[in-house]
């Protein structure tokens, strides 16, 4: 008898959760399929089932960090994880692959390639878009050409200096995701990836960082910061 494959879906969106569960049954059969709508659930789901794959939402309640890749290890060395996320994709696929996940898919992606992506992990391989694939490239392209330049100034994406900006600013995370038009849990996984990038934690230091270690970053004058070609 084939042993059953179990995917843990980690998603706080019931029409996502719906869609997911729509096209394993199609493509995947035999594979049983269960669902957590905040990190936490997904934790305790791990501890007491065998799972497979997860597949993970970024903005999940109690996630936002590539540390979630961390305690699901903890747990469960050989488990495989796709992320599945709304975030954008230049900002995040290299971040999260490189932390550890074994794929990276864009919500906004087909979803003949949502199939694609979970039978490519399962296999054991990597996952990746196309768009990731040039992102990986170029970033390679890059290090080898400016070999010493600052991972900080080198890795800050255009979301990313919008709202350093705005934070230098004094604006709230509410205030930043109403100017913006993107969700205020999304604000904070930006934060975090900022400070994590800068190694600090609150933005006293990292005005403070920036302005030691990376001048040209920044116009005192209206604390515009831009990304770094």
């Amino acid at each position: 008898m084939n042993q059953i494959t179990r995917i843990l879906l980690v998603d706080d969106h019931e029409l996502v959760l719906w869609a997911l569960v729509a096209i394993i049954r199609e493509k995947l059969p035999d594979t049983q399929v269960l669902s957590a709508s905040t990190f936490d659930q997904g934790l305790e789901t791990i501890k007491n089932t065998p799972v497979d794959l997860i597949i993970l939402d970024i903005d999940v309640p109690g996630g936002n960090s590539t540390k979630m890749l961390e305690k699901l290890r903890s747990l469960r060395a050989d488990i495989r994880v796709l992320i599945h996320t709304a975030m954008e994709e230049e900002d995040y696929s290299i971040k999260y692959l490189t932390a550890g996940a074994d794929g990276f898919l864009s919500k906004a992606s087909p979803l003949p390639t949502v199939a694609e992506a979970i039978q490519t992990v399962l296999r054991g391989e990597k996952y990746m878009s196309l768009k990731t694939q040039n992102l990986l490239a170029n970033s390679y392209l890059k290090s080898v050409a400016n070999p010493t330049k600052p991972k900080e100034a080198s890795t800050i994406t255009p979301r990313e200096a919008e709202i350093i900006t705005l934070l230098l600013q004094g604006k709230w995370t509410k205030e930043i995701a109403s100017q913006l038009g993107i969700k205020w849990s999304t604000v904070s996984t930006h934060k975090l990836s900022i400070f994590e990038k800068f190694g600090v934690t609150n933005v006293i230091q990292l005005y403070k960082k920036i302005l030691q270690d990376y001048p040209d970053l920044i116009d005192v004058s209206t604390t515009q910061v831009k990304p770094k070609s």
